[in-house]
């Protein structure tokens, strides 16, 4: 039941709030088509859709009807948001300070340090 609700709910949903209502014109495109095909039997479906949504092709007496073609025209499409607050109340915690001390850190200006270091770590392998 829930997918059901579900399916129906995102369908509502794009239909109201997306351009996909243009979908439900697809049978006029198609009765359109069969019209211009009665009048030029040699128009295949592809120039059909170039002649009347590649180049502006001015009037050749069916402009009302040509403005009805799917993705002709825009729809007012509406979207609402419903804000709903799920946590009435947000306790917000104390924020706690942290002393950082400095420190004064010694260095010694003896230059035999990082050689004396270096030959501690490179020492041959012991029996």
């Amino acid at each position: 039941m829930k997918e059901y609700v579900s399916k129906i709910l995102l369908i509502v949903y794009l239909f109201s709030a997306t351009e996909a209502s243009q979908l439900l014109k697809l049978p006029l495109l198609f009765s359109h088509f069969i019209e211009h095909q009665q009048k030029e039997p040699s128009m295949s479906f592809g120039k059909f859709l170039h002649h009347h949504y590649a180049i502006d092709h001015g009037d050749d007496g069916d402009t009302a009807t040509d403005n009805k073609l799917p993705f002709k025209s825009h729809d007012k499409c509406w979207s609402f948001v419903f804000p709903i607050s799920i946590f009435h109340t947000i306790q917000l915690s104390q924020i706690k300070t942290i002393v950082i001390e400095k420190k004064k850190i010694l260095i010694s200006s003896s230059a035999n340090i990082f050689s004396a270091y270096l030959s501690t770590i490179w020492q041959p392998p012991r029996p």
